[in-house]
């Protein structure tokens, strides 16, 4: 009885919130619900052809949407990181990630989680707590 209880609890899977609810759908899914609308529907009164286009327009929209979201938000971190990339062997003053004050020359430059970092004296610094930059004595 252990075992089978242990075995059920190791097969467990994490489910990102962004992957829930209407965010997990893809466009196959909208096209399953469609089929499944169509096959149970009523024959006496049937979807019409401007309720179905409209259907299938809103899932291509909202298929779009999604895939310019994520592009935008690979853009956005390409950017962050180009911006922190800039700053290696340059002279920076600011904060560190638990808030106190961190100056010395940038040694590398990196992303956690879609934030963009540079390491000082081998210490995290948001790109954002930067305060003063300055070129490398």
């Amino acid at each position: 009885m252990s075992d089978a209880i242990t075995s059920a609890t190791n097969a467990v899977q994490v489910v990102d919130a962004d992957k829930t609810g209407f965010n997990a759908l893809t466009s196959e899914d909208f096209l399953e619900l469609l089929i499944v609308q169509l096959q149970n529907q009523d024959p006496s009164e049937p979807v019409s052809n401007e309720e179905l286009l409209g259907q299938i327009s809103t899932m291509r929209q909202l298929q779009a949407d999604l895939e310019l979201t994520e592009t935008l938000e690979a853009i956005t971190s390409d950017q962050l990181l180009t911006s922190a990339a800039s700053l290696i062997g340059k002279s920076v003053a600011g904060t560190d990630v638990s808030g106190a004050g961190l100056s010395g020359v940038v040694e590398k430059a990196f992303l956690t989680d879609g934030e963009a970092y540079v390491q000082v004296d081998s210490t995290p610094m948001k790109l954002a707590d930067v305060l003063e930059v300055a070129s490398a004595a």
